[in-house]
């Protein structure tokens, strides 16, 4: 468990929230907001691969820099703390039920923030009815 840790961010929470998206839910903008005055929010390291997939694909539009600038800025603010992949993480990936999603980087997210004793940030309805980890949206 990291110290002054209490969400993880999915992906894409973390990418809107950079954005200023108006799709973050009123529940994510007020733990975002609570998180950033006191805690840091973790990501987990594979969501820098699937940010960078998105955007080099142009299927994140971002302005004012180009998508590798924007993705080392976004992963370099100071109240994020970016998770690695471990031997922990991957073996609680393969631990999770049949019913579980079986996208390799969402099994991935999720047993981070398991391992880490974190609630997941996110908008993903299977991951949120799964009930396997504990989310927030």
């Amino acid at each position: 468990m990291v110290p002054d840790l209490k969400v993880l961010l999915d992906t894409h929470v973390w990418i809107w929230a950079v954005l200023g998206h108006r799709r973050l839910s009123r529940a994510a903008r007020g733990t975002l907001g609570a998180s950033a005055a006191r805690d840091k929010v973790g990501l987990a390291s594979i969501s820098l691969k699937e940010a960078s997939w998105h955007l080099s694909q142009g299927r994140i539009a971002v302005s004012g820099s180009s998508w590798e600038e924007w993705l080392r800025q976004a992963a370099g603010a100071s109240q994020l703390e970016i998770l690695p992949l471990t031997v922990e993480v991957a073996i609680a990936s393969e631990r999770f039920t049949a019913r579980f999603p079986k996208d390799p980087a969402d099994r991935i997210i999720a047993a981070t923030a398991i391992v880490h004793g974190l609630t997941l940030l996110t908008a993903d309805r299977h991951l949120r009815r799964s009930k396997e980890v504990p989310t927030l949206w």
